[in-house]
């Protein structure tokens, strides 16, 4: 256990009963929070990705257009050093 971890152990150990809740309350809320936030959906991704091909091949005679990939990198890579 480290350093801080103790202390906060410490100070939650003094505090009255009603602060213990709430702050089991706070801490519970905010694990609750993280872990909707770590939640993706990937079924929904991919069916949106999937949707967006569709229209694009349908803009281009069912052809994906041709993509120029080490432009792409070229260009994410100068986009990093300014």
């Amino acid at each position: 256990m480290s350093a801080l971890e103790r202390e906060i152990i410490e100070k939650f150990h003094q505090l009255q009963p009603a602060a213990k809740q709430r702050v089991r309350e706070l801490i519970e809320q905010e694990i609750a929070a993280e872990v909707e936030q770590a939640e993706f959906d990937y079924d929904g991704w991919f069916r949106n990705v999937e949707t967006l091909r569709q229209q694009i091949r349908a803009t281009q005679d069912n052809k994906l257009p041709p993509v120029d990939v080490v432009g792409m990198l070229r260009d994410i890579r100068d986009g990093e050093d300014e």
